[in-house]
């Protein structure tokens, strides 16, 4: 029997944009959930590693998955949760996304291309195109994994909360009290602090983590 201690930072940023031009080589492209071998090949293309079935499981929940390319080359990978929403598996919280924000799912930028600025493009190429009006993106990053705070940081992005959680054997959650959310939270009762995941519980928990 396990016991998996989970520490979070939240973060969300509302502007994206700062003014400098984008390359003009860049291009955002969007793939579709019958375009999977394209999107597993992309995967393949910049060396990246993911849990079998990921894939079919985010478009199953509704995710969208896009590939920036520079010139002929793909350079970088996103998946965001847009007007659908994003389950915190280590908390199990189900936040509603509006239409006007997005959830950063999985930035992946090839090797190569690092240290270039390509997070932050990305993310104003999918709040520009994919949104018709920009609110807020939101993102969250292992509390210790200092790096990809400091990345986020540098692209616009500020911590709002940090949150908490035990897991038992996958069993049995003890969590943090739920963050303050614009929008109502129902699922899984996200404000009990003790949560045993059996039944129709785990089946969802099942079914939305992606």
């Amino acid at each position: 029997m396990y016991l998996a201690r989970h520490d979070l930072a939240l973060l969300e940023a509302r502007q994206l944009d700062d003014g400098t031009p984008l390359a003009d080589a860049l291009r955002l492209e969007e793939l579709q959930p019958d375009q999977l071998h394209q999107v597993l090949q992309t995967y393949r293309d910049l060396g990246h590693r993911h849990p079998e079935g990921r894939p079919q499981r985010r478009f199953a929940n509704r995710l969208r998955f896009g590939r920036l390319w520079m010139g002929e080359q793909i350079v970088a990978s996103i998946w965001v949760a847009q007007g659908v929403h994003r389950y915190i598996d280590e908390l199990n919280w189900r936040l509603p996304m509006r239409h006007d924000q997005f959830w950063v799912r999985d930035v992946f930028v090839a090797p190569a291309w690092r240290g270039q600025r390509l997070f932050q493009s990305l993310l104003r190429l999918v709040a520009a195109q994919w949104l018709e009006h920009f609110h807020s993106a939101w993102s969250d990053v292992d509390w210790s994994n200092a790096t990809s705070i400091k990345a986020h940081v540098a692209a616009g992005f500020e911590v709002r909360h940090r949150v908490r959680s035990l897991d038992l054997a996958g069993r049995l959650r003890l969590r943090d009290r739920l963050v303050a959310w614009p929008d109502a939270v129902t699922a899984l009762t996200p404000r009990r602090r003790w949560l045993w995941l059996c039944g129709d519980a785990r089946r969802l928990h099942l079914d939305w983590v992606a």
